[in-house]
């Protein structure tokens, strides 16, 4: 029975961890990194072309916050210079620990505890040439769940348009390469195609965009705006799949070389509400 159980277990959850309903597995390439993905409508996250760190000091960011599932969310971000071009390391862990194992049975103790965790390290750079800029972006991955794990890499390409002072155009393809085997499956990469289009006027950002994801059958739209004032910006966006809806929010204040941000989002799912907060600190 015991035997049993674990095989049992251990495919129930491999299932998930690989679903597409799921926010942990290679969905966690999708899931916000920081707050600032949440408030801000145009990160690296969605086009590494969007990496601009000319004319500004090196900055470190630091995010924590919880997900769907109750999962945890941990990201560590650097972005600088390299004579013109902008360069930034990003690594992040989303997990959900202390998984217990159970006979069909009742009984007050687990069998085992078990944690199921997708981790990433990525590398990105972008630059500028004329009214175009690029993005190019390389990073690790590596999955696990119970006994099974698997590895592999992925690649992601971008590029913006000031089409002039005010409207600037993008696209990018994000999450492209290759998985080692899980359990004798290679996972599907959540791959995504985005194209956005963004408008500035009177210290404010508005912004919309079409998304094309491998894992999803119909497509996502959004739209959505960021305010600054005097040390202060908020932001929010909207966003629509089929049935799916949700909107993201939250706010951010700057003490000199200090950044805090928090946000959240809200769904029609009803499985709980993300949250999250960051500390950033600009350097020397």
């Amino acid at each position: 029975m015991y035997l049993h159980m674990r095989l049992l277990f251990r495919i129930i959850l491999i299932l998930l961890f690989s679903g597409k309903g799921m926010s942990i597995g290679l969905q966690f390439l999708v899931i916000p990194s920081s707050a600032n993905d949440l408030i801000f409508a145009q990160t690296p996250l969605l086009n590494p072309a969007f990496l601009n760190s000319i004319n500004r000091n090196p900055e470190m960011n630091f995010a924590y916050g919880k997900w769907f599932a109750d999962s945890e969310n941990i990201s560590l971000n650097w972005t600088g210079n390299i004579q013109s071009t902008s360069t930034g390391l990003n690594f992040r862990y989303v997990g959900i620990n202390d998984i217990e194992l159970r006979p069909d049975m009742p009984t007050s103790d687990p069998l085992g505890h078990y944690s199921s965790y997708g981790i990433s390290a990525k590398a990105l750079t972008s630059f500028q040439s004329g009214q175009f800029r690029y993005g190019v972006a390389l990073q690790v991955i590596s999955i696990q769940l119970y006994q099974e794990e698997s590895s592999g890499f992925a690649g992601d390409l971008g590029i913006s348009w000031l089409v002039n002072e005010s409207i600037t155009l993008s696209g990018s393809l994000l999450n492209f390469g290759k998985m080692n085997e899980l359990y004798k499956e290679e996972p599907t990469l959540p791959q995504r195609a985005i194209s956005s289009l963004s408008f500035s006027k009177n210290k404010s950002d508005y912004y919309a965009s079409i998304e094309l994801n491998e894992l999803i059958k119909e497509p996502i739209f959004s739209v959505g705006s960021v305010t600054y004032k005097d040390n202060f910006f908020f932001g929010a966006s909207f966003k629509k799949n089929d049935k799916t809806l949700s909107l993201s929010t939250g706010i951010g204040i700057n003490f000199g070389k200090y950044t805090f941000s928090y946000g959240l989002q809200y769904g029609n799912q009803e499985i709980g509400i993300p949250q999250m907060i960051d500390i950033s600190l600009r350097l020397p």
